[in-house]
């Protein structure tokens, strides 16, 4: 055993908790992107004010339910 005992538990949880964090940002995101959807901007638009491209876009539709054809 290291005498480093519990770093690498600390960093696991850490990366847990930076997940966790990430997840929500992208339900955030989400959220958005498909508010601005919903409200006609085009989906270009959308994928150039958020710096995806608009096959990202497009994915965030479909893992929300919310993708209307273009």
């Amino acid at each position: 055993m290291s005498s480093d005992a519990g770093v690498l538990e600390g960093a696991a949880a850490a990366v847990r908790e930076a997940q966790e964090g990430v997840y929500a940002a992208r339900r955030r995101l989400i959220a958005a992107v498909v508010a601005a959807y919903e409200e006609k901007e085009l989906v270009a638009r959308i994928a150039e004010r958020t710096g995806r491209t608009v096959i990202d876009v497009q994915n965030m539709f479909t893992a929300a339910g919310a993708f209307r054809g273009l």
